[in-house]
């Protein structure tokens, strides 16, 4: 999230997003747009969103006037990116922008970073992965988005893969990718456990020599998405078409609350108070960090079903468990339980 600044004077916060081919202003800012130039339908992980299309207005990032490529930005409804992320989304800086400048992002630091690619030492920044803009999947070939030319985070075939600050697991591959990675094996279907909204996790996975754990891989398209990129030190040379990827960390990024909403659900677990689990259940159990809130997936040993766990931070801030609910294989909800 940065805070960018209207020629006003307003200050309004963006979330960094390189999956995003253009800027996009929330609909509540229209006022201050000017004059409508056109609808809009934008393509969202295959849902269809309607907006407005207005002239680019002049954004600044501190006292910067930003660099844009872009004739005009989009409105769409920010409501329910606020909702899920606990924290007001006035819009999304996308490649329009970022393609002018080499940033750096280092999650240990919570900085990003502008970087002049002419003097990089490239020899501290990681390995190193050639850029390819393209249009795929896009409506309008002029906007292009960053990929790389390699294999999955679960392995199978060299692809092309969107670089996606904005996509908030560690990757997604297309269904027909997806399929095929279980068809040969190279995924097994034991050794995950799925989440909603077509997530699954994966316990380990190596990845050009380096080991992760604990991945949560969606469906839709073949992408990386921030809670991979975050074990890193990322620096996105956009001008030189190159990413370097220094790992920080094998495990994702923990926030300052998630060592104390994990240490609650195991003493849950440990008194025998977690719903569906017993004291002698054995499993794993993964979990993604949220602004306001935690979500843990598990899965016992011997048992195809999932079992979730939504923990909450009470207003002074000490967690509680809000929600818990067992799904099928299909990810059909099998079961609600009461919580202690």
């Amino acid at each position: 999230m940065v805070m960018l600044r209207l020629e006003s004077g307003e200050e309004l916060p963006f979330f960094i997003d390189t999956g995003s081919p253009t800027t996009v202003f929330d609909k509540s800012l229209e006022p201050k747009l000017g004059q409508r130039l056109a609808n809009a339908t934008v393509t969202n992980f295959g849902t269809k969103v309607t907006g407005g299309f207005y002239k680019t207005p002049k954004l600044y990032l501190g006292g910067t006037l930003l660099m844009t490529t872009g004739i005009g930005v989009f409105t769409l409804d920010g409501k329910p990116a606020s909702l899920k992320f606990g924290r007001p989304i006035m819009g999304v800086l996308g490649m329009d922008v970022l393609e002018h400048y080499c940033l750096q992002l280092d999650f240990a630091a919570g900085k990003m970073r502008f970087l002049d690619s002419r003097h990089l030492n490239r020899t501290q920044l990681g390995k190193a992965f050639p850029i390819l803009f393209s249009s795929e999947g896009q409506n309008l070939k002029k906007f292009a988005r960053p990929y790389i030319h390699d294999r999955s985070l679960i392995g199978g075939e060299v692809t092309n893969v969107l670089i996606d600050t904005g996509y908030p697991g560690d990757a997604a591959l297309d269904s027909g990718l997806f399929q095929r990675e279980l068809v040969e094996h190279r995924l097994r279907t034991e050794d995950a456990v799925h989440g909603d909204n077509g997530r699954v996790w994966i316990a380990k996975s190596i990845w050009n020599g380096e080991t992760y754990t604990n991945l949560l891989v969606g469906d839709g398209e073949n992408l990386i998405g921030l809670r991979f990129l975050e074990r890193h030190l990322v620096t996105l040379d956009f001008p030189e078409r190159r990413m370097y990827l220094e790992q920080t960390s094998v495990g994702p990024w923990a926030d300052e609350n998630i060592n104390e909403a994990e240490a609650y659900l195991n003493n849950l677990k440990e008194n025998g108070r977690l719903p569906g689990w017993s004291k002698k259940d054995e499993g794993t159990i993964y979990w993604q960090a949220f602004p306001d809130f935690h979500e843990f997936d598990g899965r016992k040993n011997g048992d195809s079903a999932d079992y979730h766990y939504k923990v909450v931070r009470m207003p002074d801030n000490s967690p509680t468990l809000q929600t818990a609910w067992r799904t099928d294989q299909n990810n059909h909800t099998i079961e609600e339980y009461p919580v202690p």
